[in-house]
């Protein structure tokens, strides 16, 4: 049965950005034709000719109380600003109702930066821990402003660089198609930190002056600032008599799987992506009056961009295209939702941006780009371009005059499992790990943990400066000291599940090592053998075929590589990890190595990362917008600095034997730290029935929620509670109830507040229709895996369905809660439906109900 497709409308706008803190400001600087690129203060230091167009407005955060303010960093403070405002303008500050069932979905590509920038930059008297605490993790962002604006519908971070923040639109618009929410708010934020300005300084890309797109001399000026919008149903809005900017018609995302830098000189990714959007959207190119294009300046992307426009629009010659970035710099994460705000607050007035600075048009740049003045033109329906490193393209449609296109229709599918794919230390596929498992007699040994001396150097003078400012007592209580604590280094018992023996040529057709991170490997290896499991063979057909990555703490020795060579010369950075230390380099790695040009997309939410990429999987699916999507994510061990101040605030468990990690157990000591990946197909049911594939399970319906309380520990309850609604949603979603669920899996990393919040939240959802529901998780085995436990549990449970039995909890011999049936013996059970519950560090809370 056909849906249709519900309309998504802007019903609020938030900016910030080198020309202006508001939004009457930013369209008078741009009707003004102002440059925001001038000489960075910051950089000089550092850099000669340093240019940028930096954000350098006093912004007021009164309204936050001063201890928070100190602990966020710009690229939170700057996205809860820019939301403020929009939700503001749409009137939705107050609407309580609204905002409790309003997602954030944030795009972004150096969050997490600035609480550790006193590291690269050798002022570690600097550092303050409670900054790390909360802003260190590349997802803190969203947990930071859902909290502060009461947001409760789930949050997701986009880490696809240049292309982040128009992703992020798009997931907010879909989560909007499924009836998620009536309203979503999404958000691109990005600072300017030292190691993405010295990296492409590095590269050689930068414009002495102020980047001429498609003219003159080549190069690009970085840029920094954020974005916000309301995204609304459209008959939402007009029953509360909302103001509507725009109307989001669709959008799309694909894949070069071409370099992890250069784009593909065929332009077919970019082609690619515009042609699906304005499929998507039911409109031709003939119907395009503008496009906003990415157009950063650089010789490739400009020459290359121009190809593409070529090859989609027949009469490109009349198409107005422009760059937005003449005016305020390439602003990465943030680009693209600035770029479209841009277009917001000028196409009404009929006023078409120019592309600045042009002078006399570089070779193979031959189109129409606006040159220096605006230009009058009625416009309906316009197109925005972004494209980033790694190939990752997105195009949305969207049109000035809501309601003025036809809607479009889809026809629901039914998402099966069709394949699934894992490696982790114990095992390196999908069978070995479940053998493992089902012998229930063994446990894994655990490998030693080695830091680097460097590593080993910065931490004690870290440690040293925390102790003498009292920072542990601060944060931690009165009672934590260092000096009668065993330091990491010091620990013979300091040890985690390792991925040992692997040999990647035994699993893969092709393998180039000089390109694989660890990281990279595990992921490759596991979407190997989930492709094969599902019979899919990708031959000229990658189109077809869509990946979601789900990722905690990315690549961390590529990432360590890259900002160990900042110092002492930030000028000799090494360019050949830079690419390399984003949070998408895994999915471009994978993307490269097997073809995939589809739906393409990098969430760095954190602990469970992969189970938000389960979440957008299954829209694209459901939707119909790929045939065929894969979602996982990938951990490897690296021992960080991360993982040395992780144990030494005893979030982890140092131990040497793998038995004394007792997931729900009554003393909890931490968690053992894991690594691996684990991937799943995703495709319409009927599709791989037709295939004649063995069909996994079948995902029938997930819920998401968060709470209030990111800067609040001991608010416990509120936490349960709202992992409790989580799973009220998911029921909701597949139509059941609590009464027919058969088992319940938990991913919970095994720490005392993390397994209480878990444990409280399956109480209140079964203690009055199903108090004996079975309660399982089994973390236990693989160490926790930080982005991919949701996923390594889900595999499992796929088991059990199949097997009709379940797998006791491992080790575990006291347990937390006696109201819980905990699985302590393996047992004989019919399970028809399964509810798999996790959330992240940061307070997001996912819930999914699997059918045999």
């Amino acid at each position: 049965m056909k849906t249709n497709r519900k309309r998504v409308v802007i019903t609020g706008i938030g900016i910030l950005s080198s020309l202006a803190d508001n939004i009457e400001d930013f369209r008078q600087a741009l009707l003004s034709k102002k440059c925001g690129v001038t000489d960075s203060e910051r950089f000089s230091k550092w850099f000669e000719k340093a240019r940028a167009a930096e954000v350098l407005h006093d912004i007021d955060y009164t309204d936050i109380p001063e201890d928070i303010v100190a602990s966020l960093e710009n690229a939170a403070l700057w996205a809860y600003k820019v939301s403020k405002d929009a939700l503001t303008q749409a009137n939705l500050i107050n609407n309580k109702v609204c905002l409790n069932e309003t997602g954030l979905i944030v795009g972004v590509s150096s969050a997490g930066t600035e609480a550790f920038l006193p590291l690269f930059e050798q002022r570690i008297q600097d550092f303050s821990l409670k900054k790390a605490m909360y802003s260190g993790g590349f997802a803190s962002c969203c947990s930071s402003v859902s909290t502060l604006l009461g947001l409760k519908g789930g949050m997701e971070l986009v880490a696809t660089a240049c292309t982040a923040s128009p992703n992020a639109i798009g997931m907010a618009f879909d989560y909007i198609q499924n009836g998620k929410s009536k309203t979503m708010l999404a958000v691109g934020t990005e600072p300017i930190y030292l190691p993405t300005f010295a990296g492409f300084y590095a590269l050689n890309v930068m414009h002495p002056e102020s980047c001429t797109p498609y003219s003159g001399h080549s190069g690009m000026s970085i840029g920094e600032g954020a974005g916000a919008v309301v995204l609304e149903e459209y008959e939402h809005a007009l029953a509360r008599g909302a103001t509507i900017y725009g109307e989001i018609l669709s959008y799309a995302t694909s894949c070069d799987a071409y370099h992890e830098t250069g784009p593909d000189p065929r332009a077919s990714g970019a082609v690619q992506v515009m042609a699906k959007a304005m499929q998507n959207a039911g409109v031709t190119p003939d119907q395009i009056d503008y496009v906003n294009v990415h157009g950063t300046g650089t010789e490739a992307n400009d020459r290359i961009e121009t190809l593409a426009m070529k090859k989609v629009f027949p009469n490109v010659e009349n198409l107005p295209v422009s760059s937005t970035k003449s005016f305020l710099g390439h602003n990465i994460g943030a680009a693209g939702i600035v770029e479209l705000i841009a277009c917001l607050v000028t196409l009404p007035q009929k006023k078409l941006l120019p592309t600045l600075n042009f002078t006399v048009a570089r070779p193979n740049c031959d189109l129409d780009y606006v040159p220096n003045e605006f230009r009058e033109k009625e416009v309906n329906i316009f197109m925005k371009n972004n494209y980033a490193f790694g190939g990752n393209n997105c195009c949305m449609i969207v049109s000035t005059k809501p309601g003025s296109i036809p809607q479009t229709s889809y026809d629901a599918k039914r998402v099966a499992i069709s394949g699934l794919g894992a490696v982790c230390a114990i095992g390196h596929s999908i069978n070995e790990i479940l053998d493992y498992i089902w012998a229930s007699n063994q446990s894994v040994e655990l490998s030693s943990v080695q830091f680097y001396e460097d590593t080993l150097e910065e931490a004690k003078e870290l440690l040293d400066v925390l102790t003498k400012t009292h920072q542990f007592e601060e944060l931690l209580g009165t009672d934590y000291t260092i000096s009668d604590k065993t330091l990491p280094e010091d620990e013979v018992n300091f040890k985690t599940f390792q991925v040992k023996n692997l040999e990647p040529r035994k699993h893969l057709r092709r393998f180039d090592p000089r390109k694989a991170t660890r990281g990279g490997t595990f992921a490759l290896i596991a979407l190997a053998e989930t492709l094969n499991s599902a019979k899919r063979k990708i031959k000229r057909d990658g189109d077809e075929l869509g990946l979601v990555m789900g990722m905690s703490r990315g690549p961390q020795e590529t990432t360590y590589k890259y900002l160990q060579s900042l110092k002492p010369d930030p000028r000799k950075v090494r360019t050949s990890e830079f690419p390399g230390s984003l949070m998408n380099s895994i999915a471009t790695f994978c993307g490269i190595s097997e073809g995939i040009k589809g739906y393409t997309t990098t969430l760095a939410t954190g602990e469970n990362a992969a189970m938000g990429a389960l979440t957008y999987g299954y829209e694209i699916v459901r939707q119909q917008l790929q045939p065929q999507v894969l979602v996982g994510g990938a951990d490897e061990y690296f021992p960080s600095m991360s993982l040395y101040m992780d144990a030494v605030t005893q979030k982890i468990h140092m131990t040497s034997d793998a038995r004394e990690y007792q997931i729900y157990g009554k003393e909890p000591k931490g968690f053992v730290p894991g690594e691996g990946s684990c991937m799943l197909l995703l495709e319409d049911l009927d599709a791989a029935k037709a295939r004649n594939v063995d069909i996994q399970a079948e995902i029938v319906g997930y819920g998401k929620s968060n709470n209030n309380s990111y800067f609040d520990a001991k608010k416990l309850d509120e936490k349960a509670a709202a992992m409790a609604l989580s799973i009220e949603r998911a029921f909701a979603d597949a139509g059941i109830t609590a009464k027919q669920i058969d088992l319940v899996c938990g991913t919970s990393n095994g720490a005392k507040q993390s397994a209480q919040i878990e444990i409280d939240a399956i109480y209140q959802t079964f203690e009055q229709e199903n108090p004996q529901v079975p309660v399982v998780n089994y973390n236990a085995y693989f160490g926790f895996v930080e982005s991919s436990a949701g996923l390594m549990n889900l595999a499992v449970l796929v088991d059990c369905i199949k097997k009709q039995a379940i797998p006791a909890i491992p080790y575990t011999q006291e347990f937390i809660d006696e109201r819980i049936n905990f699985v302590r013996a393996p047992m004989k059970k019919t399970i028809k439906h399964v509810l798999l519950v996790g959330a992240t560090e940061g307070g997001n809370y996912y819930a999914f109900i699997i059918k045999e």
